[in-house]
């Protein structure tokens, strides 16, 4: 018996109680995100968006690519522009620990790797539990911030991939990068 899923992919989605019946409606409602760790900081990534995380895999430079574009990995045959989300993010430059993560992502057409400093869970929200918030700071990483979640007594920023990719390609955006990297 297959289950609709808001997640086309199905991957993290969770479809039955620990007992096996049916989730309740609710849950449903409900949108998951996955955290995820740049610095010190914590932020969420609509689990939509997300095609897989892989280990840090070696990264090519590529010359005169733009500063946050860190250069391309190969993913399984497919070669992959590899984001790096500190100097998006305005941070100092990492050091490649053991817990650094690619985050490969679709966003209209084009699929990316966006590198974090690690991945920390999967939580899923209620409508009433995101508040679409712009921060002030340009310049700051504020600007990639387009909501808020509200989860108990926590609140973090949910980065929004559109704009990432517009900071990033500018008006350039186009779904040449079509072929998945599954």
């Amino acid at each position: 018996m297959e289950l609709e899923s808001s997640n086309k992919n199905g991957i993290f989605t969770i479809h039955r109680d620990l007992d096996g019946e049916i989730a309740n409606t609710e849950f449903q409602e409900r949108e998951q995100y996955i955290g995820l760790v740049i610095g010190q900081e914590e932020f969420l990534l609509a689990i939509s968006t997300v095609r897989e995380i892989v280990m840090l895999p070696p990264i090519t430079y590529v010359p005169n690519s733009p500063e946050y574009i860190d250069g391309v990995i190969n993913l399984r045959g497919t070669i992959l522009p590899a984001i790096n989300m500190r100097k998006v993010m305005r941070m100092s430059r990492g050091t490649g620990e053991g817990s650094t993560r690619i985050i490969i992502v679709r966003f209209e057409g084009l699929t990316f790797g966006l590198i974090v400093d690690g991945i920390t869970y999967v939580v899923a929200l209620l409508p009433q539990e995101i508040e679409t918030q712009s921060l002030p700071g340009k310049g700051s990483g504020a600007e990639y911030i387009s909501s808020v979640s509200k989860h108990g007594a926590k609140v973090t920023g949910i980065l929004d991939l559109g704009r990432i990719v517009r900071a990033i390609a500018g008006d350039n955006i186009t779904g040449e990068n079509t072929e998945t990297a599954a």
